[in-house]
């Protein structure tokens, strides 16, 4: 049975997007205590914590549409959060390629990392 777990699906969605929530939260302290610091790992553990604990909770695959439903509910607590933290001016520190700002990086980087390659080599730089 699908949603034979006490609480069902409502619960273990409440659960997620508490928890999605709470490390939007914690990035957002961190962010603010030490703005000239980058804290990469918010945003994604942002977004991963309410797929994730519905899976756990559920002890099974969730169906489809409660699953996307976990999956976009935790990007958007992770993109408030972003966009927070970037309306603030909490985000000064430096990003993984040394240039740029941490919002751009975080929205362009996986779309740049197929036309960069993803060897070492290719990413030295000129005469190295």
């Amino acid at each position: 049975m699908p949603d034979a777990w006490p609480g069902g699906q409502l619960r273990a969605h409440a659960t997620g997007a508490a928890a999605s929530a709470v490390f939007a939260l914690a990035w957002l302290g961190l962010s603010w205590w030490h703005p000239s610091v980058t804290y990469h790992f918010g945003p994604p553990l942002a977004a991963a914590a309410w797929p994730v604990l519905l899976r756990a909770q559920l002890r099974h695959p969730a169906r489809r549409g409660p699953a996307l439903a976990a999956v976009f509910g935790g990007f958007l607590v992770a993109v408030a959060a972003l966009g927070i933290a970037a309306a603030a001016r909490w985000l000064r520190g430096p990003t993984l390629l040394g240039r740029g700002s941490v919002p751009r990086r975080a929205w362009f980087l996986p779309a740049e990392a197929p036309q960069r390659g993803s060897s070492p080599s290719s990413q030295a730089g000129p005469g190295q």
